[in-house]
């Protein structure tokens, strides 16, 4: 039996439906979870969908099962496996549950790294080896189901640090970039990150009655949102507000927002990079009425590079 996991795993289940089709987690306690030959993984392509162009991550159960091929990566896990970890995916293949995921990046990736996966898992999008690099779909989980999910790996390799790092995932996230931006500026400043405050994400902005008059919809979505301090960020991809449409449609955001009292500052992929950056979050802290110790540059470009 074949365990996919890690970056394999939740780009299946980037498929919006393909969690609830899955149903119940299996107890991985009664199942052969590492036991798998390589003509199992030749087999792969004709039991799932995936890219076979990349290679499969799978889940061995000590260094010495390790698949040694450029089509496959080899995650080592020699301890039990907690409640919640495993689904079925098809006869023979096993799929690890996001919850899982981001136990096992914990424990071998780099903070800021583990922590967009965690993001990922609580997010509104699934990564893609595609153009856009991303679908849309809803949350695999809550951050409140992550935190029962770590429940009950305690102990387990990782949980330390995903309980550590638990603090910087933020829900509903609708795109890796959305993801950096906002790692890049809450990671604190000895990590190269700006140290501020964390936001809400995609928040539902409503006029009251009395301000109607002042607004073009009837609510709006934003993609980061301090609401006490009524600053709004708003991420603007150059794939999706550059027709005629997304401009008028972006204005319309930006002005009705700012005559509702609101602080609105635009991002673009430009600004999140080097120098551009710097001023960005200098505009962000003076939005909230703070000051900010910056990070050294080289500091703040390794995690830009972590991230991007």
């Amino acid at each position: 039996m074949i365990t996919i996991v890690s970056e394999s795993a939740l780009e299946i289940l980037s498929d919006d439906a393909m969690l609830s089709r899955l149903g119940d987690p299996c107890q991985a306690s009664n199942l052969e979870w590492s036991t798998f030959s390589w003509s199992d993984v030749r087999e792969l392509g004709g039991l799932i969908a995936f890219d076979q162009r990349r290679p499969i991550h799978v889940l061995v159960g000590k260094p010495a099962d390790r698949v040694h091929s450029d089509r496959v990566v080899s995650h080592v896990w020699s301890g039990p496996i907690p409640p919640g970890s495993l689904y079925h995916l098809a006869p023979g293949v096993l799929i690890a549950s996001p919850g899982f995921c981001y136990l096992m990046a914990s424990g071998s990736l780099s903070k800021p790294r583990a922590i967009s996966i965690g993001m990922e898992c609580a997010g509104l999008y699934g990564r893609r080896h595609d153009a856009l690099g991303f679908s849309d779909r809803n949350q695999l989980m809550t951050k409140a189901e992550l935190v029962d999910y770590l429940k009950g790996a305690k102990g387990c390799y990782g949980c330390r640090n995903a309980l550590r790092f638990l603090p910087y995932v933020l829900e509903r996230s609708r795109s890796p970039m959305e993801t950096a931006m906002v790692l890049v500026l809450t990671i604190p400043s000895r990590e190269g990150g700006f140290g501020l405050p964390r936001p809400e994400l995609n928040m539902t902005i409503r006029p009251r009655p009395n301000e109607f008059s002042l607004s073009q919809r009837s609510h709006y979505e934003v993609d980061a949102c301090w609401e006490r301090q009524r600053l709004v960020l708003e991420y603007n991809s150059y794939s999706d507000h550059l027709s005629r449409e997304a401009l008028d449609r972006d204005a319309m955001k930006a002005n009705s927002l700012r005559s509702l009292g609101w602080k609105v500052l635009v991002v673009t992929r430009a600004q999140l990079e080097g120098d551009a950056l710097s001023v960005l979050a200098y505009q962000v802290a003076r939005g909230l009425g703070i000051k900010r110790r910056h990070p050294k540059a080289e500091e703040r470009d390794r995690l830009l590079e972590e991230l991007l």
